[in-house]
């Protein structure tokens, strides 16, 4: 019979040293959920969790920053949808006075109701949300129309009495009022917008990919509201100088008057194209926002895959361990209690 020897005893000891050591190892994935506590517990697989970490990350900087921009595109939506509203509502208007403008009465309910849809406009353009004036560019801090409705008509009705027409003056015709509004605005001569007061008039930029960065919105200087506000510019100063053009030529006024409408409708018009071109970039956002949201799906699950623990596996293993580590407690104590004596 062979008789226990120390190279035995200290054997079965590191033996029973290893398994302390990995029943540490699987309650602390039990208790923590992961693998291992630091990287190179993760062998050859550290590289590939820090690289889908790290990708992780970036993924979810550019989603926050999508989610922004869409945040921030559907106030901009709403504001242009109300413009568009405001410009069919003043269009209705000039068709249903027209046969009526020899009326005082609805002249003055006509310059009323342009100074508001003016001053709704502004409202509009003036649209913030979180802490930035959407229609001012990159001027994040700056009102693009600081000017009341009644100070962009008098300034309009200025360009008209220095091209040399004041109130009174016969001849004027609507070719007259409408050169003194597209100077005013900036139109014809082409020139910045009198009423914008943004220094940018370029569309703010998103990064929605590591190499793509996207455009979206509008400036308060846009053609589309210039052109709108021409509408209503044209409406007020045509009403205001309603006895001028009628002194002018039979049918100046009317000539003025439903200028002023198609002028309207064609901002309208414009206004929608915007929004319709805004509806084109949110959508490229979103698409990309959910390609990212998938792309994260699958790295979350690389990711656990790599460094998550199999709990039900643990716990196996901890009960394999305690019996082996019982089992290894038992012999040794055998061991230590041998001698040649018990063999004599």
């Amino acid at each position: 019979m062979r008789i226990a020897n120390l190279a035995q005893t200290l054997l079965i000891r590191n033996q029973t040293l290893e398994t302390q050591a990995r029943l540490q190892t699987v309650e602390q994935q039990i208790a923590s959920g992961y693998k291992s506590q630091v990287f190179s517990g993760l062998g050859g697989e550290s590289k590939k969790l820090l690289d889908f970490n790290q990708a992780k990350s970036s993924l979810g900087t550019y989603i926050d920053s999508i989610m922004a921009a869409e945040r921030r595109s559907k106030v901009m939506d709403a504001a242009m949808l109300q413009v568009s509203e405001i410009a069919k509502d003043l269009r209705a208007d000039n068709i249903a006075t027209f046969p009526y403008m020899n009326d005082t009465s609805v002249r003055q309910n006509v310059l009323t109701r342009a100074e508001e849809a003016i001053g709704t406009t502004i409202s509009a353009l003036n649209a913030q949300f979180e802490g930035r004036f959407l229609f001012s560019g990159y001027e994040l801090a700056t009102k693009p129309v600081d000017s009341t409705a009644a100070d962009i008509i008098a300034d309009a009705e200025a360009v008209l009495v220095a091209n040399g027409f004041p109130i009174g003056t016969q001849p004027v015709t609507a070719a007259d009022i409408e050169a003194a509004i597209d100077e005013y605005l900036g139109i014809a001569p082409a020139g910045p917008a009198s009423y914008y007061d943004s220094g940018s008039s370029d569309e703010v930029a998103v990064r929605i990919d590591a190499n793509q960065e996207l455009t979206y919105g509008v400036t308060a200087d846009d053609d589309a509201f210039r052109t709108v506000l021409k509408g209503y510019l044209m409406t007020s100063l045509s009403v205001s100088r309603y006895d001028d053009l009628e002194g002018t030529a039979q049918g100046s006024f009317d000539t003025a008057y439903t200028r002023a409408r198609e002028i309207i409708e064609q901002g309208d018009d414009a206004v929608n194209g915007n929004i319709g071109q805004l509806g084109i970039q949110r959508q490229k956002m979103e698409m990309t926002r959910l390609n990212h949201e998938a792309t994260i799906d699958i790295l979350t699950q690389s990711i656990s895959e790599i460094q998550d623990a199999d709990v039900y596996e643990a716990i196996t293993e901890l009960q394999r361990l305690q019996v082996q580590l019982q089992g290894s407690y038992q012999v040794t104590a055998q061991l230590a209690n041998l001698s040649l004596v018990n063999f004599i």
